[in-house]
């Protein structure tokens, strides 16, 4: 079995389960070498970078590529193999690490890179927004705008993470959007229009306790425009009773949904972007293989 290796030398920072730099490939071969794999363990570069090593990992016919970062650079090198047959494996080294752990494959980093490596496969379904996919949670408004400011940060971290949110909501103002699902259209401002295919953004912020990535459906919640205090009161559902009804949000499982709004601020899988005009949702069953997933 031939395995491209994907690392990402300095996501997570120097909290992150593998040492940063070159210590990091240096440390991922060593694990990968006890296993019955051929291996190529190569390192990125910048952003982007990671799709084009995936690409040739899978013109080289690998079988599995095997990405050792956060769930940004996990997102890039997905996009070769959506569709391929070619196996994902991940070794969660980010600074939340949602992906992996809404998977359950957050794990020490030689028990992930032998998982990833030789464990079982299974398929695992892909979201879309507008012509961007993710694997875990992609949103608009309040959640990407937070995601664009984190991404910024030249430290991250849980409490980096956190500090952004609490010091955003004082000044985020929510937009009107116009948001098509199940026949129905909802008008009017929006704190945040989510839509999850795992649970959660990453170190235990749970947006969807019970999100199946394997069900062919996206989880989506939507959170209606409000105060400051509004939106406090509303994320106790973050933490407490989650499922539970609350004023302004509203949850559903879809197949499809459309967003339309002047201006969208948008993100997949934390990576954000802005755009305008209308964006489809959609979501592709089973559309990429991933290493430990039971089938």
């Amino acid at each position: 079995m031939r395995v491209g290796i994907i690392v990402n030398p300095f996501s997570g920072g120097p909290k992150a389960p593998l040492p940063p730099g070159p210590a990091r490939v240096t440390a991922v071969r060593a694990i990968a070498e006890r296993t019955r794999a051929t291996i190529d363990v190569v390192s990125t570069s910048g952003p982007g970078h990671a799709a084009e090593l995936a690409q040739r990992f899978v013109a080289r016919e690998c079988s599995r590529v095997v990405v050792c970062g956060g769930d940004g650079t996990i997102n890039e090198a997905a996009g070769p193999l959506i569709g391929t047959g070619v196996a994902l494996g991940i070794v969660p080294s980010g600074s939340g690490d949602g992906l992996a752990r809404g998977l359950g494959l957050w794990q020490p980093a030689h028990a992930a890179i032998e998982c990833a490596i030789e464990g079982g496969v299974g398929p695992m379904d892909v979201g879309y927004l507008g012509d961007r996919h993710f694997l875990n949670i992609a949103g608009v408004g309040f959640d990407a705008a937070v995601a664009d400011v984190f991404n910024k940060r030249s430290k991250r971290g849980h409490a980096g993470y956190l500090r952004d949110s609490l010091i955003g909501v004082w000044s985020y103002r929510s937009r009107a959007y116009s948001v098509e699902v199940e026949g129905e259209r909802l008008e009017g401002p929006r704190f945040v229009v989510a839509f999850a295919n795992c649970r959660e953004y990453g170190n235990g912020l749970v947006l969807v306790p019970n999100a199946d990535p394997t069900d062919g459906l996206l989880d989506m919640v939507m959170v209606a425009g409000g105060s400051t205090l509004r939106q406090f009161w509303r994320a106790r559902r973050l933490s407490w009773r989650r499922l539970a009804p609350a004023e302004g949000v509203r949850r559903g499982r879809i197949t499809e949904a459309s967003i339309s709004g002047a201006a969208l601020q948008c993100h997949v899988d934390g990576q954000p972007f802005e755009t305008a005009g209308t964006l489809r949702v959609r979501i592709e069953a089973g559309a990429i293989n991933v290493a430990g997933i039971s089938p």
